[in-house]
């Protein structure tokens, strides 16, 4: 196991790392519906997990190497998303944000890492342009704040617990869903503020 990540809604998932018996058996409940994956190139895969925007299942994998075709979105982490009733699939990418750059609301004390958005450039089935929900993934020390902020009760790691919300951006910044990720101990995805600053340092950010 990866991370446990849990919605405000009461819904959870579990990603698994490459190599484990959990993940080929993902992989292979992912086939049985969209067919052979390029499973070799993804670091991760998770349970399915309904998400109430969309109204639908989604298992999502983050990708071991970055696709070509993503490279003008300059994104720090590339993933997947499949759809399991509509059938569809859309990549989701990953850019670099801070805190006098980003303008999606957060609670007070809160660090800006990155924003998420799904894209479909490359001709996957989906038939809708999702661009406008984007998730803003952030860092905050005080847990208590963030559910006071968001109103809902989001799980916490022994170890690490960062954040993330969805916004409507073509709706004034709706906040539509928020959700916890939580870590138990260290690993490759559980200090994504450390994955900021590298990132951040190798681009001559500050």
């Amino acid at each position: 196991m990866i991370e446990e990540m849990y919605a405000g809604d009461g819904e959870k998932r579990t990603a698994y790392h490459r190599g484990t018996d959990e993940f080929r058996g993902a992989v292979s409940s992912l086939e049985e519906t969209f067919g052979t994956q390029p499973h070799e190139m993804w670091k991760s895969i998770s349970t399915s997990q309904y998400n109430s925007i969309y109204e639908d299942n989604i298992v999502s994998i983050v990708n071991l190497v970055q696709p070509a075709y993503l490279a003008s979105f300059n994104p720090v982490a590339v993933g997947r998303k499949f759809f399991t009733d509509n059938k569809w699939i859309y990549d989701k990418i990953y850019t670099l944000t801070t805190p006098s750059d980003c303008t999606l609301p957060s609670p007070s004390g809160a660090i800006p890492l990155f924003i998420g958005e799904l894209v479909n450039v490359y001709g996957q089935a989906g038939d809708s342009d999702l661009t406008a929900y984007k998730c803003l993934y952030f860092k905050c020390d005080n847990h208590n704040a963030v559910e006071t902020w968001s109103g809902v009760e989001l799980g916490q790691g022994s170890y690490n617990t960062f954040y993330s919300a969805t916004f409507d951006t073509n709706n004034d910044n709706q906040r539509l869903r928020m959700k916890s990720y939580a870590y138990n101990s260290a690993g490759a995805f559980t200090d994504w503020d450390d994955i900021w600053t590298s990132i951040a340092t190798f681009r001559g950010i500050t």
